[in-house]
């Protein structure tokens, strides 16, 4: 009668620690992988406008804009959220080392709105047609020093209602795909009649 070969306990052994330690660094990588996901999934992307709420008054997408030319705007979405017919005001808009010219101030009725940006930002998306509708448009030009994009300003907006401070991130101005073109000299142009190559063949 032949005798089976006894199998080494040692090596054994050795296959199931090595199967425990695999198993042990998977679950680890699982756990950190998890622990990324919540400390991040609640961040927003600074280049995004900051929003903040007083009472019925809200503002949305609050942000300073470095223009082409060098100046800033402030750009905003204020709006009075109340359900009765309940006027709100704007009674200033503060910018944290720097000065705006408000114009003074401004009356929010209910279910209505002020959309700030530069002159030539509200001019492209056609304010000057809605003037006489629920939403007011203000162009506004910032005064200071030192702005660069990836810096952050406290605003803050002062309503009958009470004040709201956000902290605005300061980005650079990007104009929609299609409206400029680099040249044959490599100079930023219009994507128009003075583009050296015209929109979408190249």
């Amino acid at each position: 009668m032949e005798e089976k070969p006894v199998k080494s306990l040692k090596s054994t052994a050795a296959r199931g620690a090595l199967a425990l330690i695999a198993g042990s660094a998977a679950l680890a990588a699982t756990a950190c992988g998890a622990g990324q996901i919540s400390q991040t999934a609640n961040q927003a992307p600074a280049v995004n406008g900051t929003n903040g709420t007083q009472g019925d008054a809200v503002v949305r997408d609050v942000s300073l804009i470095i223009q082409p030319d060098n100046s800033v705007s402030l750009k905003f979405n204020a709006s009075n959220q109340g359900i009765e017919d309940e006027d709100i005001t704007l009674d200033s808009v503060k910018v944290q080392d720097a000065t705006l010219d408000f114009g003074g101030q401004k009356t929010i009725a209910a279910d209505c709105n002020i959309v700030a940006d530069s002159a030539a930002s509200l001019k492209e998306m056609g304010a000057q047609h809605n003037e006489k509708g629920c939403t007011d448009y203000l162009p506004t030009r910032v005064t200071g020093e030192n702005f660069y994009p990836g810096a952050a300003r406290n605003i803050t907006f002062t309503f009958n209602t009470g004040d709201i401070t956000v902290n605005a991130p300061v980005t650079s101005f990007y104009p929609e795909a299609g409206q400029t073109d680099r040249g044959q000299d490599g100079i930023t142009k219009d994507g128009t009649a003075d583009a050296d190559i015209p929109v979408g063949e190249h």
